[in-house]
């Protein structure tokens, strides 16, 4: 039996490696012990870690790592186009190389990204110095910054107990409750990764559902729907700030990377949070009212397991208190950040500045009197040994694409891509972001999201380099459809959790997950088209 049950576990958490879930689980000491939870049972990592055994590469995975570097060769010997000079049509070359690799996963990601660190300088298109120069951009230490405070709520479950407050407000009617649990995973996932808020919650809302339900639990409607409503909220609170979801952050690098132009937190947030905003309850009108439609009366209690589970937490800590002052205070500097620019001595103050200040703060003050994580007392908020598990990979894929972009734009192949899309330009603007996002969302159900946006944005900036309007116009779509695949346990980090806890289907995620992909596209394209170009002209 033990064989037949190791392949029921690969086959489970396929989904999880390829969003690098797994991998960054601890499995060190019993103090690091986790748990994700299948059908009501708790599967320890040990158990996971016991059959995710390195697999046999897929055939695709095998063309791809040696169809990118042959069409990049094939590439190569070509002349270039009338217009196009050398060293440009050398960075077309390593752009398909990537674009091939981060495709189909031939190497891991981050890895992919490294590229331009060495075929650029051999190739003679620029120095080591300017192809590196993009992997330390601001944004890559703005999203570092967050990484390392959201790491410190977490530490200390101050996430768990500021989303359990936020349900434990909705009532105990079943749409409502279901609404708070979405409101409050969006509004964490603006903050923590939406992997780390999707694991935190999914575990509360099957504890939910198993208690209000009992046996019916495994395919009721409210069950359905309110674990993908988890796994929907998780991606859709990201796109409300820079540090939510990587591809946020690769749009503002790019910006100011090729145009100079630094948008500010706070300015991210003016036309994020509306997003979130509107698409929260669109998601739940779709997963409520269309795809898992349930009687009210077959729900009851589950506001009840909410409030257990909050008084189970006890008084909030020490060292919860400190994080979150730490968080209100970087929270509070974003927003006002325009304003103490203008301050004598601040004229420099940045987002970037404010995000590595809050690390630091995590790392200088300390927890408290008799605070503990495990058996060990803690000097400070974080140690060095949780910031190791930080998703370095995504950095280097920022930086990577960025340098990539850098190049693009140095060597005149972003003018010459944009006049060649220069028909592009004659479509209403709104129909041109309404196409952009809708591709996106689709194209992204099947591939990275931050490889994807990294990939896709240059060419959008050439576009609106030629069109004479702000490339933000274009990019920041991209970035909002990079993060709003619904569809696919593949699709996203979230997809994949609540797809490997067996509480719901393929087919029921592709017939919901279809819904909102199209009306996301709608809630997207016209606030995008409406805000953006207020802030940004």
């Amino acid at each position: 039996m033990k064989p037949e049950r190791g392949r029921v576990y690969v086959s489970l958490f396929a989904p999880l490696r390829r969003h690098h879930v797994l991998s960054s689980l601890p499995l060190k000491g019993q103090a690091h012990k986790r748990a994700i939870i299948r059908n009501g049972e708790k599967v320890s990592e040990n158990q996971i870690a016991s059959v995710l055994q390195p697999q046999k590469r897929a055939l695709y995975q095998n063309i791809g790592l040696v169809l990118g570097p042959v069409l990049a060769v094939l590439i190569f010997v070509l002349p270039p186009p009338a217009g196009l000079s050398d060293d440009a049509w050398i960075v077309v070359a390593l752009a398909v190389w990537m674009a091939s690799w981060w495709a189909v996963e031939a190497i891991p990601v981050p890895a992919t990204s490294l590229l331009p660190l060495i075929v650029l300088p051999l190739a003679g298109v620029t120095s080591a110095a300017d192809a590196s120069r993009p992997f330390a951009e601001p944004v890559i230490f703005l999203l570092l910054g967050g990484f390392v405070m959201a790491m410190a709520m977490q530490r200390w479950g101050l996430h768990k107990r500021i989303a359990l407050h936020i349900v434990a407000r909705s009532g105990d009617r079943p749409g409502a409750l279901i609404l708070g649990f979405m409101v409050a995973t969006a509004l964490l996932s603006m903050w923590v990764s939406n992997t780390a808020t999707c694991l935190m919650m999914l575990p509360i809302a099957l504890m939910v559902t198993k208690t209000v339900l009992g046996d019916k639990a495994g395919r009721h409607p409210f069950g359905l729907a309110l674990v993908l409503g988890i796994a929907w909220s998780a991606s859709i609170g990201g796109l409300g700030t820079i540090i939510g979801t990587p591809p946020n952050a690769f749009v503002v690098g790019f910006v100011r990377e090729t145009q100079g132009v630094e948008i500010a937190f706070i300015q991210w947030m003016a036309f994020g949070v509306p997003v979130v905003a509107v698409m929260i309850p669109t998601a739940w009108f779709v997963l409520t009212r269309l795809s898992f439609r349930f009687a009210a009366d077959d729900v009851h209690g589950g506001h009840a397991v909410v409030t257990d589970a909050l008084v189970d937490m006890g008084r909030m800590s020490t060292a919860e208190k400190r994080v979150a002052l730490v968080f209100a205070m970087a929270g509070g500097a974003w927003a006002l950040r325009l304003l103490l620019n203008d301050l004598p001595g601040l004229a420099y103050l940045s987002d970037m500045n404010i995000a590595i200040a809050g690390a630091l703060a995590m790392f200088l003050v300390p927890a408290g009197k008799g605070q503990k994580d495990g058996a060990y007392p803690q000097a400070a908020l974080l140690d060095w040994d949780q910031a190791a598990r930080l998703p370095w990979g995504v950095l280097l894929l920022f930086g990577g694409g960025l340098s990539l972009a850098a190049a693009i734009r140095t060597t005149g192949l972003a003018q010459w891509m944009g006049n060649g899309l220069a028909p592009l330009t004659d479509f209403p603007l709104i129909f041109l972001i309404g196409a952009i996002v809708l591709l996106i969302i689709f194209l992204t159900e099947l591939t990275s999201n931050t490889a994807t946006v990294a990939a896709l944005v240059p060419i959008l900036g050439s576009i609106a380099d030629v069109s004479g309007f702000a490339p933000i116009l274009l990019a920041a779509p991209a970035a909002m459809a990079g993060s709003s695949a619904f569809m696919l346990p593949v699709a996203t980090a979230p997809n994949a959790i609540v797809y490997a806890s067996g509480q719901i289907r393929i087919p029921d995620m592709v017939k919901a997950g279809f819904r909102l992909n199209l009306l996301g596209t709608l809630v997207i394209t016209v606030l995008c088209w409406w805000i953006v170009p207020a802030l940004f002209g």
